[in-house]
């Protein structure tokens, strides 16, 4: 098991996404997902404002082309900021389960990573698994995962690639690190959480980088993913 194939295994879970309006379909065409396809359809004469729905093998939800416009360039904050969005965006995440992007790009990952960093903060505890690529991205992120470390009794380990293991100073961070050589680290940006035994609050993020600053990734709460997840870091 590879977080790959966890990635192929999301292509072929398959999406659609119906555009009720011409500005809603101009957003919906810069969706872009291997998974999904893209349908426009006239604004219904009573509805207030244009939106989007996402199907899978039936109905999973609706959304304003507004708020979908915001993931497209996202408002980047710490996790205890996140409050001050609004709850369309934050529902956001739920309703793009499963949605496997072409094309992330490093803002959208990461106000999606803030996202999943602040449900793992709720919870509070249990095992937070997370791969940067590199330790200057883990670097980047310092203030973060001290705070996380600090405010939570979440168990963190950090997944850094070999040739990076000299550029983190280990006894200044009270979580596990991993540096063995595997085909996943250095490759992907990911997020893996085990609810702390509770299947409603499991997640998993990853997105590998495809080109300089673009990510083709995926994230879902689907608990067997998620262990199958997990069975390919430990």
């Amino acid at each position: 098991m590879t977080l790959g194939s966890l990635l192929e295994d999301a292509e072929r879970r398959r999406l659609s996404v119906i555009a009720y309006g011409a500005s809603a379909a101009a957003v919906a065409d810069r969706f872009e997902t291997r998974n999904a396809t893209v349908e426009r359809r006239p604004l219904p004469a009573d509805a207030p404002a244009e939106f989007v729905v996402v199907r899978d093998a039936g109905f999973r939800g609706a959304i304003g082309s507004e708020t979908l416009e915001t993931f497209l360039s996202p408002p980047i904050r710490r996790p205890w900021d996140l409050d001050s969005l609004s709850p369309a965006y934050r529902a956001l995440f739920d309703l793009l389960d499963d949605a496997v992007f072409a094309s992330l790009n490093r803002r959208q990952l990461l106000a999606t990573a803030r996202e999943f960093e602040d449900r793992a903060y709720r919870v509070g505890h249990g095992t937070l698994r997370v791969g940067f690529q590199s330790a200057s991205a883990f670097r980047a992120q310092e203030e973060v995962y001290r705070w996380l470390v600090a405010e939570t009794d979440l168990d963190v380990h950090v997944y850094v690639a070999p040739e990076d293991a000299r550029g983190v100073d280990r006894d200044r961070w009270p979580v596990t690190f991993h540096t063995e050589p595997a085909e996943e680290i250095g490759r992907y940006w990911f997020l893996v959480f085990d609810g702390a035994g509770d299947d409603e609050r499991t997640f998993s993020l990853v997105a590998e980088e495809h080109e300089d600053g673009k990510y083709y990734g995926f994230w879902t709460y689907d608990p067997a993913t998620v262990e199958r997840a997990i069975e390919a870091l430990i």
